[in-house]
């Protein structure tokens, strides 16, 4: 059976505030149907003998200017078909429904939204069989008397009216923010040569100049932050972090499902265009209920949450916020050491029994030193709960509560840009050809960052199997890597895997710049290297890029719209486990049928 999607949600209506302010930022709402050229044609697309580029283009025309994408071929008006074989085509739409709708080729639509309206069916068909039937159930016969059984000549289909959008460029929102480091981690002269030398296929490169985003297209009403736009600093952001403590603290007391429901709401919030000033402009956003709307009335009358000020200040959250900032303790660890009575960072290294000379291990001088993650009930960790790991065994606690000095320290945009740098100059000359992308909060425009996540690649896909560990060995041996959290090979791509920890070759390790560098200080930094196949890098730099946030709705979104399972080591069809391999970054937001969103306007998280 194909795949099954169901058409758009419709538009959340509602009257429209005040006029924008000067902040850069989408329309106040915007309104889909009012350029679509077919809006009462639904299709159904057979994406057998269909490219994935064909695919995402046909889905994008049908949501963007037709009445959407049908799950089933009996609702659809029209068929889009590249089959012309009828046992073929048997395989995909049983006969009975196909005789009861217009069977026509792909280009029937692209002409059809060029034309401005729904052109005859005669010169489209797609199935010789079913000539006569589609002629009778040809759309545009429904409209105006058809001509389509005189065989009369179709008109030239006029240029398209798309409208006078502005493309909106999507600058970094951040000071310190620079268009090097947010599309393609190190863009430097020497890296642009490098690629030439090695003919690196333009498709593993990002696109020079960067894609601009149509800020007009996305919509801040959208239940999906996939389809909003979320700046670094928003508007309400006073509003956002007293609404974030709350949710801190309901992550902390493994109230997930509550967490949760603050998320959302403050995601709703930073995606809002101007400074609220009264309840009645949030109070049709979604995810904003009487509980939410109770709290935002309060700030808006005193400036503070009392709630979350009375968390701040007790003891408990501060006791679980610092135990919780040890790279390796999670919710579930801080709950238990508190309820053992301690309380401050040195209580932790009694508790641990840290001993300091344990982790000033001499780079270069000694076996690496590598603790792998220890599971819990068997599931791996999950990326989305980088800030709170769980599961992490105690020799690496005490390893982190010996390095926590280095690890609270910020790292700088330009220090991050270095790193990549001597990381990158490393792995070519071990394995010529490799391209990467520094992730993560560094990508979406933050001027500092807690650790630096780097995706690679080989357009030779064999060369990235086991070039992660032999990688980390270099590393090792140049000084550069001290000890390794986790070390994984590469798995093949599971379409029923639960958990949100990708299949992808990774190394989590300890890394420090060597004293060449202008930038040493002799500070330890936590460096994660991810190991992709070159059909799915890009998936891969839209995973690790982040935020949380924008990442699970972008995997709710396939799931929900597509019938397809999206994550960073790839993106398979539901009902057959299919994998679908885009071969750039924009084209798995077109295979979404979604508005291309730069990865500063991904900032869906405080």
């Amino acid at each position: 059976m194909p795949l099954k999607r169901p058409a758009p949600e419709p538009t959340q209506g509602g009257s429209q505030s005040e006029s924008s302010s000067s902040f850069l930022h989408p329309s106040k709402h915007f309104k889909a149907d009012i350029e679509k050229t077919l809006p009462n044609i639904k299709v159904y697309i057979v994406q057998a003998k269909l490219d994935v580029p064909t695919i995402a283009e046909l889905f994008g025309l049908a949501e963007r200017h037709a009445g959407g994408v049908c799950k089933d071929a009996s609702e659809a008006d029209v068929i889009l078909t590249a089959i012309s074989m009828r046992r073929r085509f048997e395989r995909h739409v049983p006969w009975d429904i196909a005789k009861t709708k217009a069977v026509v080729t792909p280009q029937w639509l692209r002409d059809s939204v060029n034309n401005g309206s729904a052109l005859p069916c005669d010169h489209y068909i797609a199935i010789e069989d079913l000539h006569e039937t589609t002629v009778k159930h040809c759309p545009e016969c429904n409209c105006k008397p058809c001509g389509c059984s005189e065989g009369s000549s179709i008109a030239t289909p006029a240029s398209p009216s798309l409208g006078t959008r502005a493309h909106l460029a999507s600058p970094p929102t951040s000071p310190g923010a620079s268009t090097s480091g947010v599309h393609h981690g190190d863009k430097t002269q020497e890296r642009d040569k490098a690629a030439a030398q090695v003919s690196i296929p333009a498709n593993l490169l990002p696109p020079d100049p960067p894609i601009p985003t149509n800020l007009q297209n996305l919509d801040y009403m959208s239940r999906y932050a996939c389809q909003r736009a979320s700046p670094l600093v928003c508007p309400n952001q006073d509003l956002v972090r007293e609404l974030d403590i709350i949710r801190q603290s309901r992550a902390l007391e493994g109230e997930e499902r509550s967490a949760l429901s603050y998320q959302r709401a403050l995601s709703i919030i930073k995606a809002y265009p101007e400074r609220i000033r009264s309840l009645k402009q949030v109070a049709k956003l979604p995810y904003i209920g009487t509980k939410i709307s109770g709290l935002v009335e309060e700030f808006l009358d005193s400036g503070k949450i009392a709630e979350a000020q009375t968390i701040k200040a007790s003891e408990r959250f501060q006791a679980l916020s610092l135990f919780s900032s040890i790279y390796g303790i999670g919710p579930n660890t801080a709950r238990r050491l508190y309820n053992l009575g301690l309380r401050t960072l040195d209580d932790l290294e009694v508790y641990y029994g840290v001993e300091h000379e344990e982790v000033d291990v001499p780079p270069g001088d000694s076996e690496i030193i590598e603790i792998e993650c220890k599971h819990q009930h068997g599931k791996p960790l999950a990326r989305e709960s980088r800030e709170h790991e769980e599961g992490l065994s105690d020799s690496w606690i005490r390893i982190a509560l010996g390095l926590r000095e280095d690890f609270t320290k910020k790292i700088p945009r330009d220090e991050v840009e270095e790193m990549g740098r001597v990381v990158t100059k490393e792995l070519n000359e071990l394995e010529p050809g490799c391209v990467s992308t520094i992730v993560g909060g560094h990508r979406r425009g933050k001027p500092e960052s807690n650790d630096v996540d780097i995706v690679f690649t080989h357009s030779d896909p064999d060369k990235v199997k086991g070039l992660c560990k032999r990688f980390v060995r270099r590393l090792h041996e140049r000084g550069m890597v001290t000890h390794v959290m986790h070390l994984s090979g590469f798995h093949g791509h599971n379409p029923l895997r639960t958990t949100h920890w990708d299949s992808l070759e990774k190394a989590l390790t300890v890394f420090i710049l060597p004293p060449s560098s202008p930038f040493y200080q002799g500070t330890r930094r936590r460096l994660d290297l991810i190991f992709a196949p070159p059909e799915v890098y890009w998936t891969a730099v839209i995973g690790w890029s982040g935020s949380i946030m924008f990442q699970r709705d972008l995997r709710q979104w396939a799931k929900d719209k597509l019938g397809m399972k999206f994550d960073s080591s790839g993106i398979t069809r539901r009902y057959d486990s299919k994998e679908i391999h885009p071969k750039t970054e924009k084209e798995v937001f077109d295979l979404f049928g979604l508005e291309w969103v730069d990865p500063t306007w991904r900032n869906a998280d405080l």
